[in-house]
């Protein structure tokens, strides 16, 4: 055999080798390879049985399912464990159940988007399958792996949860507090309405018939005005949003911003059976929790204690107010 043929054969021995040995890498690599470079995400989706929630980036903010405005810090926090989660070790299965069925049934689906891009997909799950320890079993692999990340300080699989409760800003805008101009808050008693106008370093304050009030109490109006900044909000039942009905109408809110957008709120008590004061006394409507409507018929849930100013007639942000 010429030494030509022998250098030939030898390549192609050592080509087999390390195409094998990088088979080998690759596969176990794709199996372990649970983080995503965070600079690239743009949507993740959270997948739990029938519940689906979904984190999108617009303009700098994060918004849930597409609508609502979620907690930049929770979120931001999110994105650092997705990038610095690593594998430990694989993970012995305690049952005989079929891997990929377990998965789907009992574990948390995340699809990471790049745009519309599908860059990642893994399942997750804290189950008594695997003592309960946190494993992931990436897309089209068959081995899971116990995992990791050094910014969790809980349960790792609890960051990955599908209520939007977990997820929800306090706020009901996302410009800052400062860029509101104008806030208009109407009553179904008329006389208890007002529109407070914010321009430079003057305030003005005018009843329901548009005449301005001198004497105007400052330290209430301050109140009112960063306590539009950070609300405690929850997602709704179906029961709380049958309230949004005239008889149940508190209030209307509405906020002109300086870029000349403005925003609606409105506010109905949530009733209902099994509602007491403090006294045990039994009430008609909730007396802690009130229903938020925003547009697009969609809602919220916030307390009276944070929006209390909010609530607030016109008297109350005038000295010695007489009608």
């Amino acid at each position: 055999m010429s030494s030509k043929k022998i250098l030939f054969l030898s390549l192609l021995i050592a080509f087999g080798i390390g195409l094998f040995y990088f088979s080998s890498w690759y596969r176990e690599y794709r199996q372990t390879d649970f983080s995503y470079d965070s600079s690239h995400i743009t949507a993740i989706e959270l997948v739990l049985k029938s519940d689906t929630l979904r984190l999108t980036k617009s303009n700098g903010n994060w918004f849930i399912n597409d609508f609502f405005i979620a907690d930049s810090a929770v979120v931001s926090n999110f994105i650092d464990i997705l990038q610095s989660i690593s594998a430990v070790s694989p993970a012995t299965l305690k049952t005989d159940d079929n891997l990929t069925q377990l998965f789907q049934e009992k574990g948390i689906g995340v699809f990471i988007y790049k745009g519309k891009h599908l860059c990642k997909e893994y399942r997750i799950a804290s189950i008594a399958e695997f003592n309960y320890k946190p494993v992931a079993l990436n897309s089209g692999s068959v081995v899971p792996y116990y995992i990791e990340s050094p910014n969790a300080v809980d349960n790792l699989v609890e960051y990955f949860s599908v209520n939007p409760d977990k997820w929800l800003s306090g706020k009901l805008f996302t410009e800052p507090v400062e860029a509101i101009e104008e806030i208009k808050v109407v009553f179904p008693d008329n006389e208890k309405g007002y529109t407070l106008e914010l321009g430079g370093n003057q305030i003005a304050l005018s009843n329901s018939a548009g005449n301005r009030m001198p004497n105007i109490n400052l330290a209430n109006i301050s109140n009112l005005y960063y306590s539009l900044d950070n609300f405690k909000l929850h997602y709704p039942t179906k029961a709380e949003t049958n309230s949004a009905i005239p008889e149940n109408l508190i209030s209307s809110l509405q906020l002109k911003m300086l870029n000349g957008k403005t925003y609606e709120y409105t506010f109905y008590r949530i009733t209902g059976k099994g509602f007491t004061n403090i006294l045990g006394q039994e009430l008609g409507y909730n007396p802690n929790r009130l229903l938020v409507k925003l547009s697009e018929n969609r809602f919220l849930v916030g307390s009276y204690l944070h929006f209390h100013y909010v609530l607030c007639p016109i008297d109350v942000f005038v000295n010695n107010y007489e009608k």
